[in-house]
Order: C-alpha cells, then structure tokens, then sequence
C-alpha cells in the first residue's frame, strides 16, 4: 500500500483511513474492537502499523529481526547492493533502531567491510 500511497500521492491524514479500509476477517474484527481507542488527532498510519505489528506480530519473530538487523554486515559474496537491499528490509522492523536519518546512516556503515 505504501507504493500506492506514494505513486497516488496520497496524503498523510488520510492513508490510516485507507489502510483500514482494506482490513479483512480478524484483521478487521481487531481492528473494530481498538479504533475507539485509537483513532483521535494524533493518529496516523505509523502508529497504526505500530499497533497492528504489535497484535499481529510476534514477540520471537521481532526479536528474530531485531537481532538479524542488529548483526547484520557485508559478506564476501554480497555486493554493496545487496547490503543495502537486506538493510532496507530489515530497518522497517526496528524503526526505534533508526528513529534518524543519522542513526541510519552509522548502522549501516557500521556493516560495511572497513576496505569499503
């Protein structure tokens, strides 16, 4: 959805609502039984999705990202490319670990080879 959301150009105040919109079966349910609880002026589609990995996400399988994102480093047979697309698709499970442009940036020097 966020590519749809980026090529449509949707803005922020409104992706939350379409993101739930396409909830379905327990998804759906979970979601009918929080948003009281949830939606109000500060919500947006990040805490939503924080929300939803919470209840959907389990505790082992974060910690199993968390760690793998955490050791992470270039290996002989990777090129620079494939750091750089493992790294993207495991920042997205440890926001708290890159909460900046700037933290992101060390983290994912800190895996590359000292040669690089």
């Amino acid at each position: 959805m966020e590519k749809i959301f980026t090529v449509v150009e949707v803005p922020e105040e409104k992706k939350a609502n379409i993101t739930t919109y396409y909830l379905s079966g327990k998804d759906d349910i979970w979601w009918n039984t929080v948003k009281g609880r949830l939606v109000g002026p500060e919500f947006t589609c990040s805490k939503f999705l924080g929300e939803f990995r919470i209840k959907f996400y389990s505790v082992v399988a974060q910690g199993q990202k968390e760690k793998e994102f955490m050791e992470l480093k270039i290996s002989s047979d990777m090129t620079v490319m494939q750091y750089a697309s493992k790294f993207t698709e495991l920042f997205r499970f440890v926001p708290e670990f890159v909460s900046s442009e700037r933290l992101k940036m060390r983290r994912f020097e800190e895996g590359l080879a000292f040669y690089i």
